[in-house]
Protein backbone atom coordinates (compact mmCIF):
# COMPACT_ATOMS: atom_id res chain seq x y z
CA UNK A 1 0.00 0.00 0.00
CA UNK A 2 1.30 3.38 -0.77
CA UNK A 3 1.60 5.60 1.95
CA UNK A 4 -0.15 8.66 1.26
CA UNK A 5 1.05 12.56 0.81
CA UNK A 6 2.86 14.24 3.56
CA UNK A 7 3.03 10.49 5.06
CA UNK A 8 6.39 9.99 7.14
CA UNK A 9 6.34 6.38 6.28
CA UNK A 10 9.29 5.14 4.12
CA UNK A 11 9.90 2.36 1.60
CA UNK A 12 11.81 -0.31 3.03
CA UNK A 13 15.86 0.18 1.76
CA UNK A 14 16.65 -1.67 -1.50
CA UNK A 15 18.95 -4.53 -0.97
CA UNK A 16 22.34 -3.52 -1.93
CA UNK A 17 23.45 -5.08 -5.39
CA UNK A 18 26.33 -6.58 -3.69
CA UNK A 19 24.20 -9.28 -2.30
CA UNK A 20 22.08 -10.23 -5.69
CA UNK A 21 25.46 -12.77 -6.53
CA UNK A 22 24.43 -15.06 -3.38
CA UNK A 23 20.56 -13.84 -3.89
CA UNK A 24 21.41 -15.48 -7.08
CA UNK A 25 23.13 -18.42 -5.49
CA UNK A 26 20.74 -19.33 -2.59
CA UNK A 27 18.03 -19.29 -5.28
CA UNK A 28 19.53 -21.60 -7.48
CA UNK A 29 21.22 -24.22 -4.81
CA UNK A 30 17.17 -24.24 -3.22
CA UNK A 31 15.91 -24.88 -6.41
CA UNK A 32 18.36 -27.49 -6.99
CA UNK A 33 17.66 -29.48 -3.92
CA UNK A 34 13.70 -29.25 -5.26
CA UNK A 35 15.26 -30.88 -8.81
CA UNK A 36 17.28 -32.97 -6.59
CA UNK A 37 14.90 -34.38 -4.43
CA UNK A 38 12.35 -35.43 -7.39
CA UNK A 39 15.26 -36.67 -8.85
CA UNK A 40 15.43 -38.81 -5.88
CA UNK A 41 12.07 -40.32 -6.06
CA UNK A 42 12.61 -41.46 -10.14
CA UNK A 43 15.84 -42.62 -9.04
CA UNK A 44 14.57 -44.93 -6.10
CA UNK A 45 11.90 -45.47 -7.88
CA UNK A 46 12.98 -47.10 -10.62
CA UNK A 47 15.66 -48.85 -8.80
CA UNK A 48 13.22 -50.48 -6.68
CA UNK A 49 11.18 -51.06 -9.15
CA UNK A 50 13.78 -53.25 -10.93
CA UNK A 51 15.44 -55.13 -7.79
CA UNK A 52 11.71 -55.67 -7.03
CA UNK A 53 11.15 -57.14 -10.96
CA UNK A 54 14.49 -58.62 -11.79
CA UNK A 55 17.00 -59.46 -8.59
CA UNK A 56 14.98 -58.98 -5.31
CA UNK A 57 18.49 -60.02 -3.50
CA UNK A 58 21.10 -58.18 -5.70
CA UNK A 59 24.89 -58.86 -5.12
CA UNK A 60 26.68 -55.46 -4.61
CA UNK A 61 27.71 -55.57 -8.55
CA UNK A 62 24.72 -56.02 -9.50
CA UNK A 63 22.88 -53.28 -7.50
CA UNK A 64 25.52 -51.33 -8.77
CA UNK A 65 24.02 -51.77 -12.25
CA UNK A 66 20.12 -51.49 -11.25
CA UNK A 67 21.23 -48.16 -9.23
CA UNK A 68 23.07 -47.10 -12.71
CA UNK A 69 19.59 -47.51 -14.14
CA UNK A 70 17.74 -45.51 -12.10
CA UNK A 71 20.26 -42.96 -11.97
CA UNK A 72 20.25 -43.06 -15.68
CA UNK A 73 16.07 -41.85 -15.78
CA UNK A 74 16.30 -39.61 -12.59
CA UNK A 75 18.97 -37.74 -14.89
CA UNK A 76 16.46 -37.64 -17.76
CA UNK A 77 14.56 -35.84 -15.48
CA UNK A 78 16.78 -33.66 -14.44
CA UNK A 79 17.78 -32.17 -17.51
CA UNK A 80 14.56 -31.09 -18.11
CA UNK A 81 13.95 -29.77 -14.74
CA UNK A 82 17.38 -28.27 -14.45
CA UNK A 83 17.88 -26.77 -17.68
CA UNK A 84 15.09 -24.67 -17.73
CA UNK A 85 14.72 -23.99 -14.07
CA UNK A 86 17.33 -23.84 -11.82
CA UNK A 87 20.09 -22.59 -14.61
CA UNK A 88 17.00 -21.15 -17.02
CA UNK A 89 18.95 -17.58 -16.62
CA UNK A 90 22.44 -19.42 -17.80
CA UNK A 91 20.91 -21.61 -20.43
CA UNK A 92 22.45 -22.21 -23.51
CA UNK A 93 22.30 -19.68 -26.64
CA UNK A 94 19.90 -19.56 -29.22
CA UNK A 95 21.78 -21.59 -31.79
CA UNK A 96 21.73 -25.06 -32.53
CA UNK A 97 25.42 -25.67 -31.92
CA UNK A 98 25.31 -23.89 -28.15
CA UNK A 99 22.39 -26.05 -27.23
CA UNK A 100 24.07 -29.08 -28.61
CA UNK A 101 27.21 -28.48 -27.01
CA UNK A 102 25.31 -27.29 -23.79
CA UNK A 103 23.93 -31.49 -24.32
CA UNK A 104 26.94 -33.09 -24.32
CA UNK A 105 28.58 -31.02 -21.40
CA UNK A 106 25.61 -32.07 -19.31
CA UNK A 107 26.11 -35.79 -21.05
CA UNK A 108 29.37 -35.47 -19.80
CA UNK A 109 28.56 -34.93 -15.99
CA UNK A 110 25.92 -37.40 -16.26
CA UNK A 111 28.37 -40.29 -16.99
CA UNK A 112 30.63 -38.61 -14.17
CA UNK A 113 27.11 -38.84 -11.97
CA UNK A 114 26.95 -42.70 -13.27
CA UNK A 115 30.42 -43.97 -12.70
CA UNK A 116 30.05 -41.76 -9.59
CA UNK A 117 27.39 -43.03 -8.11
CA UNK A 118 27.62 -46.82 -8.63
CA UNK A 119 30.91 -46.47 -7.68
CA UNK A 120 29.89 -45.08 -3.89
CA UNK A 121 26.91 -47.58 -4.23
CA UNK A 122 29.34 -50.47 -4.67
CA UNK A 123 31.99 -49.55 -2.17
CA UNK A 124 29.50 -48.71 0.41
CA UNK A 125 27.17 -51.67 -0.22
CA UNK A 126 30.54 -54.08 0.18
CA UNK A 127 31.19 -52.14 3.52
CA UNK A 128 27.88 -52.55 4.80
CA UNK A 129 26.96 -56.06 3.83
CA UNK A 130 28.02 -57.91 6.94
CA UNK A 131 30.02 -55.17 8.80
CA UNK A 132 26.58 -53.74 10.47
CA UNK A 133 23.42 -54.71 12.48
CA UNK A 134 21.39 -53.57 9.48
CA UNK A 135 19.30 -56.11 7.82
CA UNK A 136 20.61 -56.33 4.13
CA UNK A 137 18.17 -54.46 2.62
CA UNK A 138 18.60 -51.85 4.73
CA UNK A 139 22.39 -51.55 4.38
CA UNK A 140 21.19 -51.32 0.27
CA UNK A 141 19.13 -48.44 1.07
CA UNK A 142 21.91 -46.87 3.24
CA UNK A 143 24.30 -47.35 0.55
CA UNK A 144 21.99 -46.28 -2.60
CA UNK A 145 21.61 -42.55 -0.10
CA UNK A 146 24.95 -42.16 0.48
CA UNK A 147 25.42 -42.64 -3.40
CA UNK A 148 23.24 -40.00 -3.96
CA UNK A 149 24.61 -37.13 -1.94
CA UNK A 150 27.69 -37.99 -3.20
CA UNK A 151 26.48 -37.70 -6.64
CA UNK A 152 24.09 -34.78 -6.53
CA UNK A 153 26.84 -32.93 -5.02
CA UNK A 154 29.65 -33.41 -7.75
CA UNK A 155 26.41 -32.79 -10.10
CA UNK A 156 25.94 -29.73 -8.98
CA UNK A 157 29.43 -28.17 -8.66
CA UNK A 158 30.19 -29.87 -12.69
CA UNK A 159 26.48 -28.07 -13.61
CA UNK A 160 27.05 -25.10 -12.28
CA UNK A 161 30.93 -24.61 -13.40
CA UNK A 162 30.62 -26.73 -16.62
CA UNK A 163 27.23 -27.13 -18.00
CA UNK A 164 25.25 -24.27 -17.54
CA UNK A 165 28.05 -21.59 -17.46
CA UNK A 166 26.53 -18.89 -18.74
CA UNK A 167 27.29 -16.79 -22.04
CA UNK A 168 28.74 -13.04 -22.21
CA UNK A 169 30.39 -11.13 -20.06
CA UNK A 170 28.50 -12.05 -16.71
CA UNK A 171 29.90 -15.69 -17.56
CA UNK A 172 33.07 -14.46 -17.14
CA UNK A 173 33.08 -13.80 -13.50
Amino acid sequence: MRPSRGSTATAAPARPRGDAPQLATRRRVGRFGVVAAMNAAVDVGVTTGLVLLLRPDPSPQELAVLSAAGVVAALVHSYAWNSRWTFGDRAAGPSRSDRRAQRLRFALQGGANVAVGALVVWAASRVLDGTTPLPPDAADALAKLLSMVTASTVSYLLMHHLVFRGRGPAAAR
